[in-house]
């Protein structure tokens, strides 16, 4: 049942990865001062998985309210981040895309309820006035049951912030004329502050933002903690393929454990009947 109600679609992996191949050699055209191989290695992400994001950070939402990044984990919840800049005019478009397409797609795990998601731009030029055109965008086609008032952020900040954040998540862009050439990812963020999992591209597939959500925070968001903890057992990270694979192994283990636990039961039943006997 679980394996029959995760399966991931071949034919979307297969879509996700030609559309992020197809983005690399496009922004390899468009990009013109991205050239020579110092350039390229300036651009990526070193993941920097358990370590702390700096909290004391502020930030501006699109209503130009101060945000402390530490306020956001004051409700126990997981973040997840993401990092564009509101101007551009291709990449980071078609990764908020995806991410608004996976968050209406979640089954029982809701925005606002259960975790929050941030969306800072590291042009530090860029003000709230852009930020509130793409959070009325994008918060605009969430799914009712999706659409938790402000719980998508779509921030702005100077510099020196911007550069601490980054640095913190091993995140690497350069920048190009007007434009930045830079990689893209989701962040998972545990309650206390702590980065969790990298998820890349510019679609994400649903199962696998439910999986690292409930990673992040360690099972305990959703409807049924019992049914989170027992898919977190099924399924692991695959650090070279980068998704959430099925643990075949831990399921035959877990299932011999019960055919043994069964087993003894039924001995234990059978010896004690046998003994009342005359």
């Amino acid at each position: 049942m679980l394996l029959k109600m995760f399966k991931s679609s071949s034919a979307s992996i297969v879509k996700t990865n030609i559309l992020a191949l197809m983005m690399v050699a496009v922004s390899a055209v468009w990009c013109g001062a991205i050239t020579n191989e110092a350039d390229v290695k300036d651009i990526g992400v070193d993941e920097k998985l358990g370590e702390a994001i700096p909290l004391d950070l502020k930030f501006f939402d699109e209503d130009g309210n101060q945000i402390i990044l530490g306020d956001l984990f004051k409700d126990g919840k997981p973040l997840i981040l993401s990092l564009a800049y509101f101007s551009c005019p291709r990449l980071c478009s078609l990764t908020l895309k995806g991410t608004l397409e996976s968050i209406n797609a979640l089954s029982s795990l809701y925005l606002g309820k259960d975790f929050k998601i941030a969306t800072l731009s590291f042009n530090p030029i860029e003000k709230p006035d852009i930020a509130r055109k793409k959070a009325v965008k994008y918060r605009g086609k969430l799914k009712k049951e999706q659409s938790a008032e402000k719980k998508w952020l779509f921030l702005t900040g100077n510099e020196d912030n911007i550069s601490k954040l980054t640095q913190a998540v091993g995140f690497r862009y350069k920048k190009d004329g007007e434009e930045f050439a830079h990689p893209t990812t989701m962040i998972f963020i545990t309650p206390e502050g702590r980065i969790s999992r990298y998820l890349y591209g510019v679609e994400f597939e649903p199962k696998e933002m439910k999986l690292s959500l409930l990673e992040a925070s360690d099972g305990k968001i959703g409807s049924s903690e019992v049914l989170n903890k027992v898919l977190l057992f099924c399924y692991g990270f695959d650090p070279v393929g980068k998704r959430y694979a099925l643990q075949a192994l831990k399921i035959v283990k877990a299932g011999g454990v019960i055919t043994l636990i069964s087993l003894g039961m039924f001995l234990t039943y059978y010896w004690k009947r046998e003994k009342k006997r005359p």
